[in-house]
Order: C-alpha cells, then sequence, then structure tokens
C-alpha cells in the first residue's frame, strides 16, 4: 500500500500550494514544511504562494515587494530557502528568516533613496515653473488642508496616549495633500516649536505613531495613505524633520526623527506612559513606521546643514536598544529590523569625512549604557561594522572611560573579559593602549586575559618606548610584584631600552622602586649578589 506521505507527494503542485496555504501561518507553514524534500522546499518559495509577502508584511502588489523580487539578493536568499535540510532545533530557519528580513530592509533602504531623489527632483522642476503667486496661493491651501486634517483626537491634551480615528474622509485628505506636493509643487511650513503651532513632529506624533502603537483593530487601509503623505510633506520641505515635540520628562525638546525612533526600538508611543503594553504590536504598523524612518534617513542626508545628524541618531538607538533573543517570528522581525537600522547607520555614518568632538563623551556614557542594559553584544557589531566608531574605540581616553566602567566591579569584570574575547574586537587590543591602561589600574587578571588573546601585546611599546615590564617599573604607582612577576614568566625582554635607555634593571634601582624591589626579592623574583651588589633576575632563570 502506498504510504500516506507518497500520496501526498503524488499531488499536483496546485493542490500543494492550498494544502500548505491553509496549514497555519507562513511561519508555521515554513517550520512545518521546510526540509522535508527538495519539492517542497521550491513549493514554499513560489512566489504564487504569497508565503514571502505574509513574512514581510506585505501585500503582493505593493511596489517595494515587486521591487524586492527583483534583487540579486532576494534570489540569494530564495536558494538559503530551498536548501534547507532540517528544521529540527529552527537554528538553520530562523538563521533564513534573519537573511530574509535584513536584506528585504537594505533593498527597502535603497529603493527609497531612489524614490526621494526621483521624486524631489520632480516636484523642485514643478514648483520651479510656477510663479510667486501661485506658489503662494499652494502653499496656503497645503497649510490649510494639514491644520484642518479631518481626524479624532483626544481634545483634553495635545499629546495623550488616544488613538486617533482616521475617516473616509481622512482617506480622500492624505491623497490630497500627496497630490497637491508632488503634482503642483505645493510646500509645508511649519514652526519648530511645536508650543507655536501643530508641526509636523506633532503631526507624526498624533496621526502616525499613536495610531502605531496604540490601536487595536487593523485599519490596514490607512497605513499606505498616510505613509505617502508623510512622505510627499518631507519632499516638499526636509527640514520638516527638524521640527521639536514636546517631552514632559526633560525640559529639552525632541526632533521629528526621534519619536519615530522611539516608536521602532521602544515598541510605545513616547507619550504613553503606561508601564506595561496594554495591546499587541501591529506589525504592519510597525513596519510602516520603519519605512518612514529610512525614508527620513534620504531627507537628512539631502540637507545642507546636517549639524552631525547621524552620530545623534547614532547615540539615540544605543541608549535605546534593548534586544532580547527572539522566540516567535514577530520578534525575529523586530529584532532583525533594529538591528539592520542599526547597521544602515553605521555605515551611513562612516561616509562622513569627520565626526564631531564634542560627541566622544556622549559615546562612551551610550557604551556604558549598553553594558548596563545587558546589550553586550551590540559593542562587537557597531566596532565591526564602522570605522568611526574603531577610531572612538582607539582613544586613549575612551579606552580609559570603558576600562572605569568595566572594572567598577566583578560582576563587570567578568563581562569585560567575555567582551575582551569577541574575535570582533581584537584590534581594540592591539591597536590602542588598552593594555597600558589595564597596567595602570593593576587589573592583573585582565592583564593576563589580555595577553593570552594577543601575546605579541608584550612587544607593545607607549609613546616613551616602554613596554609592558619597564612600564608597570616606571609609570605605575603601589603594589606590583605580581604583575612583574607575571610579564617575565611570559617572556618581556629585561634587556629592553627605553627613550630614555632605561632598562629593567635601571629602574628597579630608582629611589621611588625601593619597596618593589624589597618585594621583588622576598618573593624570590630577583636577587642581589652580596659580593656585586648585582641585580640578577632569577625567575628568569628558573623558567628557561
Amino acid at each position: 500500500m502506498m504510504s500516506s506521505m507518497s500520496t501526498f507527494e503524488t499531488l499536483p503542485n496546485e493542490i500543494l500550494m492550498n494544502i500548505v496555504r491553509y496549514s497555519g501561518n507562513a511561519y508555521t507553514i515554513f517550520r512545518t514544511f521546510s526540509g522535508l524534500n527538495q519539492r517542497l522546499n521550491n513549493i514554499l518559495i513560489d512566489r504564487c504562494l504569497h508565503l514571502f509577502t505574509d513574512l514581510l508584511y506585505t501585500k503582493p502588489d505593493d511596489s517595494d515587494i515587486i521591487y524586492y523580487y527583483n534583487c540579486d539578493s532576494f534570489h540569494e536568499i530564495c536558494h538559503q530557502f530551498s536548501s534547507l535540510k532540517t528544521t529540527e532545533n529552527d537554528k538553520n530557519l530562523h538563521q533564513c528568516f534573519q537573511s530574509l528580513i535584513a536584506s528585504y530592509i537594505r533593498e527597502t533602504y535603497n529603493r527609497l533613496g531612489d524614490e526621494f531623489q526621483s521624486n524631489i527632483k520632480q516636484f523642485q522642476s514643478i514648483r520651479s515653473r510656477n510663479t510667486a503667486a501661485v506658489i503662494s496661493s499652494l502653499d496656503n491651501e497645503l497649510k490649510k488642508m494639514f491644520n484642518y486634517f479631518p481626524v479624532n483626537l483626544c481634545p483634553q491634551d495635545a499629546y495623550c496616549a488616544w488613538e486617533p480615528h482616521f475617516s473616509s474622509q481622512s482617506l480622500m485628505t492624505m491623497k490630497q495633500i500627496e497630490s497637491h506636493v508632488l503634482t503642483e509643487g505645493a510646500s509645508l511650513e511649519c514652526d519648530d516649536d511645536d508650543e507655536k503651532e501643530f508641526n509636523f513632529a506633532k503631526a507624526i506624533n498624533k496621526w502616525l505613531l499613536a495610531k502605531a502603537n496604540l490601536t487595536k483593530s487593523d485599519d490596514q487601509q490607512f497605513i499606505n495613505p498616510l505613509i505617502q503623505m508623510f512622505k510627499a510633506l518631507l519632499i516638499s520641505n526636509p527640514k520638516l524633520l527638524k521640527n521639536k515635540g514636546y517631552t514632559n520628562y526633560d525640559t529639552k525638546s525632541r526632533s521629528t526623527y526621534y519619536f519615530l525612533l522611539y516608536s521602532i526600538y521602544r515598541l510605545k508611543y513616547f507619550h504613553d506612559y503606561a508601564a506595561v503594553r496594554l495591546n499587541p504590536i501591529n506589525m504592519h504598523w510597525y513596519k510602516a513606521v520603519m519605512n518612514l524612518f529610512l525614508f527620513a534617513i534620504h531627507c537628512l542626508k539631502h540637507l545642507f546643514d546636517e549639524d552631525f545628524f547621524l552620530e545623534d541618531i547614532l547615540l539615540d538607538i544605543l541608549n535605546m536598544i534593548n534586544l532580547t533573543e527572539p522566540s516567535t517570528y514577530e520578534e525575529i522581525f523586530i529584532h532583525t529590523s533594529q538591528m539592520e537600522i542599526l547597521r544602515i547607520i553605521l555605515h551611513e555614518y562612516d561616509l562622513k569625512d569627520v565626526i564631531s568632538c564634542d560627541k566622544h563623551d556622549t559615546f562612551t556614557q551610550a557604551v556604558y549604557n549598553l553594558i548596563k542594559n545587558n546589550q553586550l553584544n551590540i559593542i562587537p557589531f557597531i566596532y565591526s561594522e564602522s570605522v568611526h566608531v574603531q577610531n572612538l574605540f582607539h582613544r586613549s581616553k575612551t579606552s580609559q572611560q570603558i576600562v572605569d566602567i568595566m572594572t567598577g566591579s566583578r560582576k563587570k569584570r567578568q563581562l569585560f573579559k567575555v567582551l575582551l574575547s569577541d574575535i570582533q574586537l581584537r584590534p581594540w587590543l592591539t591597536n590602542s593602549d588598552l593594555l597600558f591602561i589595564l597596567l595602570r589600574k593593576k587589573q592583573c587578571k585582565l592583564v593576563k586575559h589580555l595577553l593570552k588573546l594577543s601575546p605579541l601585546l608584550v612587544h607593545r611599546l607607549d609613546d616613551d618606548g616602554n613596554d609592558a615590564l619597564l612600564y608597570v617599573c616606571l609609570k605605575v604607582r603601589g603594589c606590583r610584584h605580581r604583575l612583574i612577576k607575571f610579564l617575565i614568566a611570559i617572556g618581556c625582554d629585561l634587556q629592553r631600552r627605553n627613550s630614555k635607555l632605561e632598562n629593567f634593571i635601571n629602574a628597579l634601582q630608582l629611589t621611588r622602586n625601593k619597596k618593589l624591589l624589597e618585594k621583588l626579592i622576598e618573593h624570590e623574583i630577583i636577587q642581589i649578589d652580596n659580593i656585586t651588589a648585582e641585580i640578577r633576575v632569577i625567575l628568569a632563570n628558573q623558567s628557561q
């Protein structure tokens, strides 16, 4: 008798697709059927099944997914899925999901960049052909539509955590605003201060972010028109992103992009003060906020007076990010999206010629927050992805500040050992003053760990030509004999002379090292010949 599996396999692809499609959501389907055989793998990646559109929270006819399907990266992802052999522990499948989401976000970012350039050129061309009187009339009409946008908001508090309610009239106005900008050349001007008028920052908060984070209904029909409207307004005036929004926890108001970031990384509406999120994340709205932020990056890049905005965004992300191990597909999507946005910002950051000097201490504080929030894995990630971040790490002051943070307690020292062991951070160990900073703080266990990871560091010299052994003798105070014993044992050059022609024996004879010399004799590390008064290192002889 033919087995049930064999019978199943004899069915035509179209019937198999129907069976598969009704076996659960896209995540469940992949978990159930991936790796069973090559035919099923090929069926799962068939575009007609629309599993990828479900996984990416889009629709089959959306321009972004059509664009993505034509990218080389998508074909590489399909190959990964079709090559799956087993999904016993979900690890391989999760890696495929992460690759899919990451490549989709990268390609979406590239597509949005092309869209921005095309639309802003078209907008500028249309606007340049209008007379001053026509421009004034169009702008006034757009301002009126913006100020009187038909949406139900909380009447008491402009920023309260209250879900906005859109109507068919709202939908019509969204499309009218988009058309007014892109086909007629109207431009929106708002005061940067939201206390003076209803500005773009307040609109983003009340119309988009409150909806995205507080809605209990799908309302998917409003997502694309709302996002397209906001994108059109940014085309009309990218400086709208500099509009400030109110915050009640400090005296500093925040730029528009900050609230978008907050929603992406904190997963809640900024002005919702509830300790616990009351409703599940609506992934279609989450993705919409993410796409608008990616578009906003291109707008900010377009501005001539960038004011180091990329550094501000990077530091804000590092202060907000709080990743945990994902267990559901929604968590995988959010986790991967947050990391990919961070990667995009790091790569854009590297395209800048200079970095802002006044951000060094702020960067160190952000690293401290990562450590405090148990986000240790982010540190090697940002280091490996950005040359500018590497340069910040390699600054002696930054290394000193990080060491001060990481040696403040036993637990932090243990975490520091884990951090130092990460292969991505190896250039920091070898290209910075980290060794000398640890020696100066007499962190013997960490020094041993560091030299075990990079033995050649024992030959590294400071600015005065001191190796580790001479450095401890000449520039470190207090009890040092254990450090010296260790450095001799691992092969420090006892004859090395620094720029002042001092060697180890010379250093021990200095008056300030009298107690050190006594300790080294007491612990039988060195001895003094009673006749010639010659200092001999006996530990080195014992180890030979």
